[in-house]
């Protein structure tokens, strides 16, 4: 089963021009007026382990092999 989150945009307006930034700059490229500071974190997706990644402590672990036939 894959989660994938559903897309989120983060682009910021300029207040001033109205042109569309990136979340990561503060100042607009179009007209040089200063952006506000996003009201949205950017996620910190990882692989498990990583920062930000859910816990997997509660996930069930791998499921063994079955015996042979005749095995204890």
């Amino acid at each position: 089963m894959c989660f994938r989150p559903a897309a989120v945009s983060t682009d910021k307006t300029c207040p001033s021009c109205k042109a569309t930034c990136q979340p990561t700059e503060t100042v607009c490229p179009q007209c040089g007026a200063e952006l506000p500071a996003s009201t949205l974190p950017i996620p910190n997706v990882g692989t498990p382990g990583a920062p930000g990644a859910p816990d997997t402590s509660m996930a069930p672990g791998i499921p063994q092999a079955p015996k042979a036939p005749g095995s204890k």
